[in-house]
């Protein structure tokens, strides 16, 4: 007697799990949040009797995407910070700065529309301003998307003295125990509470804003909150040269040697970006057994390095993939990440698999949820996880046939190719529409935003957009 079952997806399964099982004709179960089998349709057929049924002939089913980095509030800054630089503090923060509660909900349901359609089922969020928090939470929870939502103020002010002052100056930085202490209370107040009404789709997690902002005893009071709270510290390291010429002529050390130094890493610890790490640095992450979120676009939006993401694998560190809000579509961003590391070290080494397209995947998927602390749930299509599930529309010439379908999608594929995206066993987007969107009213808001924005970013840059 067959099984009752919500749902049965079929399509060829590509499930990720420790085989690494790629199932022509293939089919997955779902009851309620969970899937309940995985295996040849005709098998699933027989063991589960469903209600409904997606996907299909030249259909791809994968689990759902995860997005190891990203800030919703600057979903809507886009072209403002292309081609220009600096443009974190001069483009993006300020970009913060000028939102309010209401702007940050438009920005947050923006971005989560355009990560839902493109597959993403979860997103690693790092806010950075108080007044967003709970706009942004609250997005989250409207929306069905998976979020691993991280919140914290930093207890630092640093100045550098550029190479050009160092005649009659010196680098400096002070510390606010006052504002550590509050911010840190505030931090225990949300994970508290969202461990309990995130409905384990919004997990609570600590955001460090990196070390120009935070001080020693705010990494070391953070990991000790972690820990009590078996949670994660997120945080922006090694990203630009001024960070680490700052850190030195503080500290006599680079950023991830210092947080070694003081005995803030460990397995809790996720590393964004990290661009400029040396090797060194690297073998420190890997016995700390630290995470490291890659976004690849970041590299060249911001001029600053290709990420050692190859040294960092064969390393042993786990790398999940970012869309940072400038690209928010894990597709596109597989595909840049495959290029980026073939032409940075494939091709001075002439080998074909230095990066390859299953490493892609696996950094969006299974890896991305490691770096997350998450792949007990997510990640991957095995019975017992959560039913996080994407189904992409391969009825075109770009996608079928797809002799090697990870490396078809990784190649290929682009966010608009999917057609259905079940998050928790609910089906959030359907027939390539987001479903807990409202989206032609929200992009009369997006644009009533981006016009605010454009006030306040376009003369901040130093290359002036073309009209």
């Amino acid at each position: 007697m067959p099984e009752s079952a919500d749902l049965l997806i079929e399509g060829t399964i590509i499930t990720m799990d420790p085989g690494r099982r790629v199932i022509r004709d293939g089919a997955v179960a779902v009851q309620g949040d969970r899937i309940v089998a995985v295996g040849a349709a005709d098998d699933v057929r027989a063991s589960h009797e469903a209600e409904r049924t997606l996907g299909g002939k030249r259909r791809i089913v994968l689990p759902g995407l995860i997005d190891c980095h990203n800030h919703l509030a600057q979903a809507l800054v886009r072209e403002y910070a292309l081609e220009d630089y600096p443009n974190i503090y001069r483009v993006y923060i300020p970009c913060e700065m000028a939102m309010d509660r209401h702007d940050a909900d438009v920005s947050a349901r923006f971005g989560i529309s355009q990560l839902l359609r493109a597959g993403v089922t979860t997103v690693a969020e790092t806010t950075c301003t108080l007044e967003h928090e709970e706009p942004i939470a609250r997005a989250v929870m409207d929306t069905g998307i998976r979020c691993a939502m991280a919140r914290g103020l930093g207890d630092r002010t640093s100045r550098l003295a550029s190479n050009y002052a160092q005649i009659d100056e010196r680098s400096s930085f002070e510390d606010n125990p006052g504002a550590l202490r509050e911010d840190l209370a505030t931090t225990e107040a949300w994970l508290a509470r969202w461990s309990s009404e995130g409905e384990g789709r919004l997990r609570p997690y600590i955001h460090n804003l990196g070390l120009p902002s935070c001080s020693d005893e705010r990494f070391l009071a953070t990991k000790e909150l972690a820990a009590e709270h078996d949670t994660g510290v997120m945080c922006h390291i090694s990203r630009d040269r001024e960070e680490i010429e700052l850190i030195f002529s503080l500290f006599g050390e680079r950023p991830i040697e210092h947080l070694n130094t003081i005995g803030a890493l460990d397995d809790r610890f996720l590393a964004i970006h990290a661009m400029l790490t040396t090797d060194r640095e690297i073998r420190m992450l890997a016995e700390a057994g630290a995470a490291v979120a890659h976004a690849p676009i970041v590299c060249t939006d911001i001029v600053s390095a290709v990420t050692k993401v190859v040294s960092m694998r064969t390393a042993g560190v786990t790398v999940g993939l970012g869309c940072d809000t400038v690209i928010n579509d894990l597709f596109k961003v597989m595909r840049i990440a495959f290029v980026m590391h073939g032409q940075s070290t494939g091709i001075p080494l002439y080998d074909p698999l230095a990066f390859s397209t299953e490493d892609a995947v696996t950094m969006a998927t299974i890896d991305a949820a490691r770096a997350l602390r998450w792949d007990h749930e997510i990640g991957s299509l095995e019975v017992g996880k959560a039913a996080d599930v994407v189904v992409v529309d391969a009825e075109n010439t770009r996608l079928t046939p797809a002799y090697h379908p990870v490396g078809t999608l990784v190649r290929y594929a682009v966010g608009t190719d999917v057609e259905s995206v079940l998050v928790a066993g609910r089906v959030v987007v359907e027939g390539g529409r987001v479903l807990t969107v409202d989206e032609p009213a929200l992009l009369d808001e997006a644009e009533r935003l981006g016009e605010k924005l454009g006030k306040v970013l376009g003369p901040r840059r130093y290359h002036p957009l073309p009209l």
